[in-house]
């Protein structure tokens, strides 16, 4: 009885780099960094625009993604569609269906017949290969200070909600007031045109804000309202603080004690910011 190898396909996303300059030679070489990865997940956040690949490969007997490639998608790949708005579903249903067609081909080819020949069009020496590390809960934490607008979008498609840690007002009676970080989960961001006068909150990324005064109450329509890295404003609709329920971001802010006692006004516009910013 013969045993066949059974194929394990797998995405792949290329990412052009600069060209350098060889020793041997004036004229430049486009190096290509090559993103290994079993997460399609993992290429969708970190190379979106990159051109992707299906591959189908033996299974190594001792490690995981050493096996022989034996078909591939032709160089340089195929092109994600609107990759600013594919969710990863559709990202599936691309690759699934590409994935399918290149395993029945290499079965009807006998691709798998001993001896086989590795088929990968790149080498596998590369040492701009680049593996994709597991999708973690830290993937979902916003880096306030270095992540824009585009990044928090893309995220927050492909892994769901987000996350971050604030400051909440403690419940001490004493006179001087005590504070403790809470884990809130973020979800149901926005874009929106600046609100009058706003952009004073800008020069720090991650300080939240409402757009109204601290004495307002629960059931006043106010939003929450964070600049990103790159400037651009974004409300965020519903929040979920440590230990409560999700809810309205107002109302999750306002009930949690996040939101400050400093009002600024300017030109009959009043704003007040959290008691710092995200983390």
């Amino acid at each position: 009885m013969a045993l066949i190898n059974p194929f394990a396909c797998k995405l792949m996303v290329l990412a052009p780099r600069v060209p350098r300059r060889t020793h041997q030679s004036d004229s430049g070489r486009v190096v290509w960094a090559f993103c290994a990865a079993t997460d399609p997940q993992w290429c969708q956040i970190r190379w979106h625009k990159r051109p992707s690949v299906v591959t189908s490969r033996t299974l190594h007997l001792k490690h995981f993604d050493h096996g022989t490639i034996l078909a591939q998608t032709p160089s340089p790949g195929f092109e994600i569609p609107n990759p600013d708005s594919c969710t990863v579903a559709e990202l599936l249903d691309i690759v699934a269906s590409k994935g399918a067609e290149l395993l029945l081909e290499g079965i009807r080819e006998g691709l798998f017949v001993p001896p086989v020949k590795d088929a990968g069009w790149y080498s596998t020496q590369q040492k701009d290969l680049i593996h994709a590390t597991k999708i973690t809960p830290e993937d979902k934490h916003i880096d306030w200070a270095t992540w824009t607008w585009a990044d928090v979008s893309r995220r927050e498609r492909v892994l769901g909600p987000l996350w971050s840690k604030s400051l909440v007002l403690g419940e001490s009676s004493g006179p001087t007031p005590s504070f403790e970080q809470r884990r809130v989960i973020l979800s149901e961001f926005e874009e929106v045109r600046p609100l009058n006068e706003s952009e004073v909150f800008a020069v720090v990324p991650g300080l939240p804000f409402i757009d109204g005064e601290h004495t307002v109450k629960s059931d006043a329509k106010k939003g929450v309202y964070v600049f990103t890295k790159d400037r651009k404003l974004v409300r965020i609709h519903s929040m979920k603080v440590e230990g409560r329920p999700n809810t309205d971001a107002f109302r999750a802010a306002l009930k949690a004690r996040m939101i400050g006692s400093h009002t600024f006004s300017w030109n009959n516009a009043s704003f007040t910011p959290f008691h710092n910013p995200l983390s």
